[in-house]
């Protein structure tokens, strides 16, 4: 369980680590941006950016609304304001799909004469299911520049709750039910909106984001247990919390010639959870509640483990562009060094004490993974119509990994099977993809982008042309206006 939450934070953050001044998780990006794999940004992406919002000329306000969808292909709202109050520049944005994907958790109010164990005969809520895991995702921005700096915060959220008393689920009667899941994420990021050095580039930028997560059901039935235990039960617990530091240098261009110019940049991001979590001992014949840094799954063998996990990202990169009339082309090269150490023991409860009893592993890996993307931009009619395209080729990550591998029973190391584990993993995740867009500018002040293409994402080895992720077929559409 614990491998799976850092895989799944880890893939989540990487658009963080490498474009922390884009909105981060990886909420929006335009469909020129997306046409071209980041390296033809539009206005729809740098009325947002703390680095770039300077660059959006418009004399009153700038507006955008597009079509687009999440992970799992769920369609979201997408929208954005900015405006300029004298020497303040201000921007809002907002993408999700407001509460549709909330669990109403419905119930009917009922006169039950004999009701389950541990309830008196009168009026009940009868729930027929209780879910908090919820696809309602919702993610709100705002931006402040002035002063040739950005300031922006952002806060992402698919959290769901449900506290009730004095009810009944499942045939059961519950004094009191609370349980919870899903992410609350602020976070601020700030950067220069000028190049430090005029030709040359280089504009700082860092971003801190606070990733709480919510995994947890406490309840309390009225009288005994089938174990004859009573109290406050911990269903699961597996709450961390994560804050990620990433910073970077905001490109430097070291050749600028004949209509080619070469930037390197170096980003970095360090990451950690913590953990605070609850688990059961029983005493007396009742359940009481303990505090540990792990997790508590609730199911399993090994329902609790004593956990922590830490990172240190480096990407160093190399970008060129290259443009004559209307024909502009770019490409990017990160290489992504990632560092990471992780400990997790399996443990038992004895009375409220808790003991190491089972496999207690630190594992250190260190991975690279090289990334290229690659763009062009013609313009069919210049200020009419531009044709974007883009590829991406990132390969699988090369993983080099240590594991000090114990054992525990009640406490005690078992020295006979200590190991260290050296391994060495090329991974599976190769992607290769490309993308195409068309932008129609209808005036100086209305344009509408789009994105289309294709991808082996599915891993089919199958292009379709008209079906979903397709060549014809329009990943997003996007409309901006501005006076």
């Amino acid at each position: 369980m614990k491998n799976k939450l850092i895989f799944a934070f880890l893939m989540s953050i990487m658009p963080v680590i490498l474009w922390a001044q884009n909105l981060p998780g990886g909420i929006w990006t335009s469909p020129q941006s997306t046409a071209t794999e980041g390296r033809y940004r539009s206005n729809a992406d740098d009325f947002i950016r703390p680095d770039t919002h300077s660059g959006v000329r418009f004399n009153k306000w700038f507006g955008m609304t597009a079509f687009t969808y999440d992970e799992s292909f769920a369609p979201l709202a997408t929208m954005g304001f900015a405006t300029k109050i004298n020497a303040l520049y201000i921007s809002a944005f907002y993408s999700g799909n407001l509460w549709t994907g909330l669990n109403s958790n419905d119930y009917t109010e009922e006169l039950l004469s004999i009701p389950p164990a541990g309830g008196m005969p009168g009026n009940y809520n009868v729930y027929n299911n209780i879910s908090v895991v919820s696809n309602a995702v919702n993610n709100v921005a705002l931006l402040f520049g002035y002063a040739d700096m950005g300031l922006r915060i952002t806060f992402r959220t698919n959290h769901q709750s449900f506290s009730e008393s004095d009810i009944v689920t499942g045939n059961q009667y519950y004094e009191n039910y609370h349980a919870e899941y899903g992410y609350l994420i602020p976070q601020i990021a700030w950067a220069f909106s000028k190049d430090l050095i005029s030709g040359k580039g280089i504009r700082p930028y860092a971003a801190l984001d606070l990733e709480f997560n919510r995994d947890y059901q406490k309840t309390k039935m009225a009288g005994a247990d089938e174990y004859d235990n009573t109290g406050e039960f911990i269903g699961r617990s597996i709450n961390y919390f994560s804050p990620v530091l990433s910073a970077g240098l905001g490109g430097f261009h070291f050749y600028n010639q004949n209509g080619f110019r070469v930037t390197a940049d170096f980003d970095f991001s360090i990451t950690a959870f913590f953990y605070d979590n609850e688990y059961n001992y029983v005493e007396d014949g009742v359940y009481r509640i303990g505090r540990f840094n792990g997790t508590n799954s609730g199911t399993g063998d090994v329902p609790l483990e004593q956990c922590s996990f830490s990172s240190f990202s480096a990407t160093p990169s190399l970008a060129g562009s290259w443009s004559n009339d209307r024909l502009a082309l770019r490409f990017k090269f990160n290489l992504v060094m990632t560092y990471s150490l992780r400990e997790a023991t399996s443990l038992i409860t004895e009375g409220s004490e808790l003991l190491y009893n089972g496999n207690c592993d630190i594992t250190s890996s260190f991975s690279i993974r090289p990334d290229l993307r690659l763009a062009m931009q013609f313009k069919i009619v210049p200020d009419r119509l531009n044709l974007n395209a883009g590829a991406r080729i990132q390969a699988s990550a090369i993983t080099l990994e240590t594991i000090d591998h114990d054992y525990y029973y009640y406490d005690s190391r078992v020295a006979s099977m200590s190991k260290t584990i050296h391994r060495k993993s090329f991974g599976s995740s190769f992607v290769s993809r490309f993308h195409i867009g068309p932008v129609f500018y209808f005036t100086d002040n209305l344009w509408i982008e789009t994105n289309t293409g294709v991808s082996n994402a599915y891993g089919d080895n199958a292009i379709e042309i008209f079906a979903a992720g397709g060549l014809f077929s329009f990943g997003s559409i996007l409309a901006c206006l501005k006076f």
